[in-house]
């Protein structure tokens, strides 16, 4: 036997106090015929970033400085003007003297220029030719070893002094100056313009039928296997 005691049974009162408690509090909520339940209160809009202020219309590129044709002779200038060569001034190609001279002395003037003592611009760097807004140039770059000095040269042939169908025309100096063969060659090939008297003077880049002058302004992209108009083509 346990001591365990019946459990007693419940008292009258206590069924009484627990009937008297109120019920816990319900939210009213008001409802007008045909009304719907309010809303729950939304929360304040969060704060907006401000627009992206509009993006300042783009300046205008500054205009690159006129070059500035140097108010005094050059040392070159001043050589060959001394044993009769005319020649013209030219603005400096990245601080190099350049000077202009015309076709019928410039043999003349690269013989005196290669074999004085005095400058000895005796290493030919290149020739190139240009197709300016009025002129075909064919541009002479020397080199002295002596003096570590460089010069500019240039042959300007007017546009409108070139007959149609025909090629404006330098003299060659490949007769006296073999670095000059190859550098004429690839001249005429891409700028077309005809040294006059060179020995050889035939296409050295592109096939000798070929058609037209690839670095003048006017050219034409010619169509065909090798040259479409894919623009991923590496022609």
């Amino acid at each position: 036997m346990t001591d365990e005691k019946p459990s007693e049974a419940e008292k009258p009162e206590d069924k009484k106090a627990e009937a008297a408690k109120p019920e816990a509090a319900k939210p009213e909520v008001a409802k007008a015929d045909g009304a719907k339940p309010a809303d729950a209160a939304k929360p304040a809009d969060a704060a907006k970033p401000a627009a992206p202020a509009a993006a300042a219309a783009p300046k205008p590129a500054a205009k690159a400085p006129e070059p500035v044709i140097p108010a005094t002779a050059g040392k070159f200038e001043q050589f060959l003007k001394e044993h009769g060569i005319p020649a013209q001034r030219l603005p400096l190609s990245l601080e190099v003297e350049t000077i202009v001279l015309s076709g019928d002395v410039l043999q003349a003037a690269l013989r005196l220029l290669r074999n004085s003592s005095e400058v000895k611009l005796d290493l030919l760097l290149t020739i190139s030719g240009v197709d300016s807004n009025d002129t075909y140039d064919s541009v002479y770059h020397l080199w002295s070893y002596s003096n570590l000095d460089e010069l500019v040269i240039k042959v300007l042939i007017k546009k409108s002094d070139v007959a149609e169908g025909d090629l404006p025309a330098v003299p060659s100096i490949a007769n006296f100056w073999s670095a000059a063969n190859w550098h004429e060659r690839e001249t005429y090939d891409l700028m077309g313009i005809r040294y006059a008297n060179h020995p050889y003077l035939r296409r050295i880049l592109n096939p000798w039928d070929w058609e037209g002058y690839p670095l003048r302004r006017d050219y034409k992209q010619l169509v065909d296997c090798l040259n479409d108009k894919n623009p991923h083509s590496m022609r």
